[in-house]
């Protein structure tokens, strides 16, 4: 209570201003929102091995534009009030029934650094608005460097075992994952095999965007 009123206070004296063009009066205003157009069906899956702990991995906007501003300033500038902007993406796009909503989690380090986890706030408006259950006993054992930046190999290595569960065994049956951004789904994988193990039948990931990743440029043959 005492922070929202902190906060409400905070915006009369300096208005919010939209994180991706500037405008005052929202952190994210209407024209901005309406730039956020959803993939078409056929390319939110993505691609995964055959061997693959996870049973699907879908994003359901372009990691681009102001979504890519808007998600930025959620995750790195304090800008957690987003959440009840953000999560409102995803709320007619909900294909399940009889599962159980997980965020990602973040290491107890960098939540307390960060004061949140932005995927477990997406998870909680989510688990409101669709009438499911919410787990957090999936945990971050072990911290990890930021994915930003690095190839596909680097950041499966980097989540590899970075993740268990802590709740009653077993896990619950059929979890679905939620993240703010999904670029190759190693750490909804990572993520899935610790859930696995514990007893889970069936994990799928969904998240808020997801990375458009561009092809390696061909290799030049020599005269």
């Amino acid at each position: 209570m005492i922070n929202r009123l902190w906060n409400s206070l905070l915006d009369l004296v300096y208005p919010p201003r939209c994180y991706s063009c500037g405008k005052a009066g929202t952190q994210f205003c209407p024209s901005c929102l309406a730039e956020c157009i959803p993939l078409a069906p056929n390319q939110r899956p993505q691609p995964l091995a055959a061997d693959s702990p996870l049973e699907r991995a879908l994003g359901i906007y372009p990691f681009q534009g102001s979504l890519r501003a808007a998600i930025h300033a959620f995750k790195y500038q304090n800008a957690y009030p987003l959440a009840q902007i953000l999560a409102p993406l995803l709320f007619e796009f909900c294909a399940w029934q009889d599962v159980v909503l997980m965020p990602v989690p973040l290491h107890g380090v960098r939540k307390r650094e960060r004061g949140y986890n932005q995927a477990e706030l997406l998870a909680r408006n989510l688990a409101k608005a669709w009438q499911m259950p919410l787990s957090i006993e999936l945990k971050r054992v072990r911290a990890t460097e930021h994915q930003v930046g690095q190839q596909a190999q680097a950041r499966a290595t980097n989540v590899a075992g970075a993740f268990a569960w802590h709740g009653q065994q077993p896990a619950p049956a059929h979890i679905l994952l939620i993240d703010d951004v999904l670029t190759t789904g190693s750490t909804f994988e990572a993520c899935a095999s610790a859930l696995l193990a514990a007893g889970s039948k069936v994990v799928e990931g969904l998240a808020l965007a997801k990375a458009i990743v561009k092809p390696a440029p061909p290799l030049e043959r020599p005269e």
